[in-house]
């Protein structure tokens, strides 16, 4: 885990402004990074094939550092967003608090945008807390809770152009799908998971600790990038 830097809050190095160039009043393009996060239950593999599935509605992801780089194809056009506080999603809604606010860029082509975000691993309370359904194939549910506490680093990479004109207005959305981070574990493992005195599969560093490992091997499948109009 690399050390803490000081804390940097919206700091912009744009590149926009040559020396002796005009500001003008065009509105500037804006990007504001938004994250979804997939609910929808999927079905759980198994060595028989049968009905089980796997979600998760509730929780929170919370970041330390979050940083956002575009380059264009002129080397006048690139943006450095680099925010370094706790930022807590909001696994339901996708919501972060503080809000992460929108982002001037100058118009052009840029050829790559990148996002950084690095987990929290020092707080009160995991990086990851998730609450979630493991349903088997007799229909029976059986609650999940997910906690994951490292300073886990995700590099998002978004390839290909993108061109912004003035005055439109872009989200870069970062999806978090766990399901994905449970790719690895089957419905066999779920079911002969140890419960806790609440009845629930509780998974973390030190409760189920085979699942625990398959799906901390998982985590770098956690992320994709899209560039929304």
């Amino acid at each position: 885990m690399k050390a803490s830097s000081l804390l940097l809050i919206a700091s912009l190095s744009l590149g926009m402004l040559a020396c002796g160039e005009e500001e003008t009043a065009a509105p500037q393009p804006q990007v504001g990074l938004s994250f979804n996060t997939v609910t929808a239950a999927v079905p759980v593999s198994g060595r028989v094939a049968s009905t089980n599935s796997l979600s998760f509605s509730s929780g929170t992801i919370t970041l330390s550092k979050v940083q956002f780089e575009a380059e264009g194809e002129a080397d006048s056009l690139e943006v450095e967003f680099e925010l370094e506080q706790d930022v807590r999603i909001d696994f339901a809604t996708g919501a972060t608090s503080p809000d992460i606010s929108a982002v001037a860029i100058r118009p052009g082509t840029y050829e790559e945008i990148e996002v950084e975000m690095e987990l929290q691993d020092k707080g009160s309370q995991p990086a990851i807390v998730l609450s979630g359904t493991f349903t088997d194939a007799l229909g029976q549910a059986h609650p999940v809770r997910f906690e994951f506490n490292s300073g886990e680093e995700f590099e998002v990479e978004r390839e290909g152009t993108v061109t912004f004109a003035e005055g439109q207005s872009a989200v870069a959305q970062v999806t978090f799908n766990p399901i994905s981070w449970f790719a690895g574990v089957s419905s066999e493992e779920f079911l002969t998971a140890t419960k806790n005195a609440q009845g629930i599969i509780f998974i973390s560093s030190t409760h189920n600790t085979d699942i625990f490992e398959e799906v901390a091997d998982g985590l770098d499948l956690a992320t994709e990038v899209e560039i929304e109009d």
